[in-house]
């Protein structure tokens, strides 16, 4: 007989594999391990520790399947068309960002990925490299200027 807090687990790995299995991110092997997982559960002393220890390959599995296979960068997971990456960025001290970048490639008749730099793109990493090595020079001049700025001001 199952105890009760096991039959929670198992509920609950049941629900993650009818999920998973909606949405075809489900595969044999992930089967196989939900169904491993069950078993070894079923028969624990303390379901809730086991299934922790159980699960880690599972999630480990089931986040490579999730993970982008086209672009590196994309945080896209799951079945996706459109890539995209926005969370390079220094905030600023209101509500929009100081600088950001990202990428983005979106799929249908123009594929070309961009990286943007703020509100400026860019389609290959020679024009990127060149806007860095000016963004890196103007942030070099803002740090003498800011030195003599406050010299000046006796700070």
């Amino acid at each position: 007989m199952t105890s009760k807090p096991a039959a929670r687990v198992i509920a609950e790995l049941k629900a993650n594999q009818d999920a998973a299995n909606a949405v075809d991110l489900g595969s044999q092997a992930l089967d196989t391990g939900y169904g491993t997982a069950v078993d070894i559960v079923a028969d624990s002393p303390d379901p809730t520790a086991t299934i922790g220890a159980v699960t880690q390959p599972i999630s480990r599995e089931h986040g490579k399947q999730l993970a982008c296979q086209h672009y590196r960068d994309c945080t896209e997971t799951g079945p996706h068309f459109d890539h995209c990456r926005h969370n390079l960025k220094v905030e600023g001290s209101d509500e929009y960002p100081l600088l950001e970048a990202g990428m983005v490639a979106l799929s249908g008749a123009d594929t070309q990925p961009v990286v943007y730099i703020s509100n400026e793109e860019f389609v290959d990493a020679v024009s990127v490299r060149a806007k860095t090595a000016e963004l890196r020079k103007l942030l070099d001049q803002v740090d003498e200027m800011a030195d003599r700025v406050f010299a000046d001001h006796g700070g």
